[in-house]
């Protein structure tokens, strides 16, 4: 995909208000969001081998109330992403695209639920 299509597809987002395409950008936003994630991961992880004090301290770096704000945007990011994926799946194996409306708003209440319950586990 060059930067013509992106740049397409970015008007047609400007264009095509809806539900669907706010689903479709936001798919693919956060499976790069959730990509460049794992490599930061890996990379905090991989000061194990420069012994346990770098790898506490590259742990500790997380356990400040950034941390756990970077952490609640993380879960909202994979649960997006997640439930996102799913309703493709289903729509996609099932034959019911004329009910993806219906399954979206399914998925968002869903987020929801999730986003409300990691309030609580992660941010109190």
């Amino acid at each position: 995909m060059n930067i013509r299509n992106i740049k397409e597809s970015f008007q047609d987002l400007l264009k095509n208000r809806n539900a669907g395409m706010y689903a479709f950008w936001a798919h693919r936003i956060t499976g790069i969001v959730v990509t460049i994630f794992l490599f930061l991961h890996i990379w905090t992880l991989s000061s194990v081998f420069r012994g346990k004090d770098a790898y506490d301290y590259a742990i500790s770096k997380f356990d400040t109330t950034f941390g756990y704000l970077f952490q609640y945007v993380l879960l909202l990011t994979v649960a997006i992403h997640l439930v996102n994926g799913i309703r493709i799946t289903v729509v996609d194996f099932c034959g019911i695209t004329r009910s993806q409306k219906k399954l979206l708003w399914i998925s968002i209440f869903v987020l929801v639920l999730i986003a409300a319950v990691g309030v609580t586990t992660v941010l109190l």
